[in-house]
């Protein structure tokens, strides 16, 4: 068995999905310079794990297993359009939560640290975005424009391989685990 290009993220609905691209196209009409990601890789990294040897690959699903089996429910407002490592000189475009919120928190710090658990190490937190686009150099701006709010209702914790493909990835779900139905209103 070959080693795995392995993240841990969150699956868009198809409503947010949809909405996420119609952002896109509005950026591409504006004229952005950048290589626009398709609707079918949108998601939320909680976790980049890298190349994974194949023994080390059960091990990660139990991890995500248990972390899901005790992450409660909840829903994430996706109301910004923002860029890393700046909107001034954008390289990452993308869109996100202005307010993470301790539930969003909590599960990233919950699957990485049963990751750490295993040797994976993380440099930064999670930041709760979707990545639309990579801007393809130079000096290009990012338009202005309005975002009118995408609830993502957060019910499961998915498992991603990234897979080479011409010149760019496509991304295979190798696991989904459902969240505990307990909801978390804070």
């Amino acid at each position: 068995m070959k080693r795995l290009k392995l993240f841990t993220g969150i699956g868009l609905t198809p409503s947010v999905r949809a909405a996420c691209n119609g952002v896109t196209e509005r950026l591409r009409g504006a004229g952005l310079d950048a290589r626009f990601e398709s609707p079918e890789k949108l998601h939320i990294t909680l976790a980049f794990l890298g190349w994974v040897d194949p023994e080390a690959v059960e091990p990660v699903r139990d991890a995500l297993a248990h972390v899901a089996q005790n992450a409660k429910l909840f829903d994430l407002t996706l109301d910004k359009i923002g860029a890393f490592p700046h909107e001034r000189k954008p390289r990452v475009v993308w869109i996100g939560a202005s307010e993470q919120g301790p539930a969003f928190r909590e599960l990233s710090r919950s699957v990485r640290a049963a990751y750490e658990d295993l040797g994976f190490t993380f440099d930064k937190d999670a930041v709760a975005h979707v990545t639309i686009a990579r801007v393809k150099g130079g000096d290009a701006h990012l338009p202005m424009l309005d975002l009118k709010p995408m609830k993502l209702a957060v019910r499961e914790l998915t498992l991603f391989e990234s897979i080479p493909a011409d010149r760019t990835t496509r991304y295979e779900v190798r696991a989904r685990y459902p969240l505990n139905a307990a909801r978390n209103d804070s």
